[in-house]
C-alpha cells in the first residue's frame, strides 16, 4: 500500500510538472506571438472585419455584428473610423434609426466616406478607433522625412507649425503611426510642429536584430534619435505624446536618455507602464485549451519565466512605475481597457502626484478616450499645455 501511494504521488508530481512545463511553454509562445514578435505584430494589423454593412443611406450607415460578440464601439456614442475593403470612412453615433429596428445588435450611424470607394450593403467592415487610415486623410499638409537612428533610417511624418516647441507622437505595439494621428490636429492647431516617427520593427523602419518588441528597452534609442532630429531642426524643446506601448518607450527614454531634459511636457493615452502587470491582466481572462477553465496565475508565472528564457524578456526592467517624470504628465485611460489595465496608470499617478494628472474615461476601452468625446479630449490637452502646470517651456 505504501509503495502504491508513493507511486501515485510520483505520478501526480510528474503530471503537475508536465502540465506546467507544457502549458508554460505554450503560453510563453502566446506572449511572443501576441506581444513580442515584430513580424506577427505587423501581420495582425488591422485585424478582422467583424461587422456587416446592412444599409447605406444619405449620410447614414447601418451596421450589424457578423459574429457572436458585439463590439463595444458599435453601441457606444462617439466618433470612429470605419474600414471596409477598398475604402475608409468616419461614423458618429449610434443615432435613432428611421428604419425598422436592426436585429442582432445592429445600429445606425451618421457616416461620411474619407477615402476610397463607397461601401454597399453586404460589405464586411471594421470599426477603428484610430479614425485615419492614410496620412493624406489628416487635414494638414505634411512632409515625409527621414530620421537617422541607431539602426539606420527611420521614416517619419512632419507637420509644420509656428512654435519652437515640437510635439513628437509615439505609437503603440500596433506598429501603426495612426495610433496617434488623432492628436496631430490638436497639437497643430496650438501651433506646435508635429513629428510622427517610426521605431524599430515598424513597417519601413529597421528591424531589431532580435526581431522582437522590447517595450522601451531598445526603442527609447529610436525616440532619442527623433528628439535629436527635432532639436537639430531648430526645436528648443519637445512635448512627447505616447499611446499604449509608446508610453513605455517614452518613460524608458525619460529614464535613460541625456536628452530627457529637453522634454517640457508629456501626454499619454493608456500607457504600458508595467508590461508584467499587463500580461497578468490579460492572462486573467484567458482559459485553458480544451477544458475551458480559467488560466491559473501560477501557470502565467511559469509562462513568463519561460518567456524570459526563450525570448529574453527582462520583466523587472519593463516596470516604469517608479520612473520620476520630472515634467508635467497628462494621462488618459479608459476604465474598461482590456489591453492595458487602468490600475497601472492609477498607480503611477499615486506615486507621482505632483507631476501626474490622470483623466479616467468611464466605460471606455483601449486608446478610445478621444473617440467617445473628441472635443473634451482636445480641450483637456489644450488646458494642460496652456496651464501653469504645463507652462514650463
Amino acid at each position: 500500500m505504501k509503495r502504491a501511494l508513493i507511486r501515485i504521488g510520483i505520478i501526480g508530481v510528474a503530471l503537475v510538472a508536465v502540465f506546467y512545463l507544457a502549458g508554460g511553454w505554450y503560453f510563453s509562445g502566446e506572449i511572443d506571438s501576441r506581444a513580442l514578435d515584430g513580424a506577427d505584430m505587423r501581420a495582425s494589423y488591422p485585424g478582422e472585419f467583424d461587422l456587416e454593412i446592412t444599409r447605406v443611406g444619405d449620410g447614414t450607415i447601418d451596421l450589424v455584428a457578423s459574429g457572436d460578440e458585439v463590439p463595444t464601439a458599435l453601441t457606444r456614442r462617439g466618433t470612429w473610423g470605419l474600414r471596409w475593403e477598398g475604402g475608409y470612412g468616419r461614423i458618429q453615433g449610434p443615432i435613432a434609426s428611421e428604419t425598422p429596428p436592426l436585429g442582432g445588435g445592429g445600429t445606425q450611424h451618421s457616416f461620411e466616406v474619407i477615402s476610397g470607394s463607397p461601401p454597399v450593403a453586404g460589405d464586411a467592415a471594421q470599426m477603428d478607433s484610430r479614425a485615419y487610415s492614410q496620412v493624406g486623410e489628416i487635414p494638414i499638409p505634411y512632409q515625409d522625412v527621414t530620421v537617422q537612428g541607431p539602426l539606420g533610417e527611420y521614416p517619419a511624418w512632419f507637420f509644420s507649425g509656428g512654435s519652437d516647441t515640437w510635439a513628437i507622437v509615439v505609437h503603440g505595439n500596433s506598429m501603426s503611426r495612426f495610433d496617434g494621428a488623432r492628436a496631430v490636429p490638436i497639437f497643430n492647431e496650438m501651433g506646435f510642429p508635429v513629428l510622427v516617427p517610426t521605431y524599430r520593427n515598424d513597417p519601413g523602419a529597421p528591424e531589431d536584430p532580435s526581431g522582437k518588441l522590447r517595450y522601451g528597452l531598445t526603442e527609447w534609442e529610436d525616440l532619442e534619435a527623433a528628439v535629436k532630429y527635432a532639436l537639430d531642426q531648430g526645436a528648443s524643446d519637445v512635448i512627447l505624446d505616447g499611446y499604449s506601448m509608446g508610453g513605455g518607450v517614452i518613460m524608458s527614454f525619460m529614464d535613460r536618455s541625456p536628452l530627457a531634459s529637453r522634454v517640457s511636457d508629456i501626454v499619454l493615452d493608456a500607457p504600458m507602464l508595467d508590461f508584467s502587470q499587463t500580461v497578468d491582466d490579460n492572462a486573467s481572462r484567458e482559459t485553458l485549451p480544451v477544458v475551458g477553465l480559467p488560466l491559473p496565475s501560477s501557470l502565467t508565472a511559469t509562462a513568463k519565466l519561460l518567456a524570459s528564457w526563450r525570448f529574453g524578456v527582462d520583466w523587472s526592467s519593463l516596470d516604469y512605475l517608479d520612473v520620476e517624470p520630472e515634467v508635467p504628465v497628462l494621462i488618459f485611460h479608459g476604465t474598461d481597457d482590456l489591453t492595458v489595465p487602468i490600475s497601472t496608470s492609477k498607480d503611477y499617478a499615486q506615486r507621482h502626484p505632483d507631476e501626474v494628472t490622470l483623466v479616467s474615461c468611464p466605460g471606455t476601452d483601449h486608446i478610445q478616450c478621444w473617440n467617445v468625446d473628441p472635443s473634451a479630449y482636445s480641450q483637456r490637452i489644450e488646458h494642460f499645455l496652456h496651464s501653469e502646470v504645463g507652462a514650463n517651456r
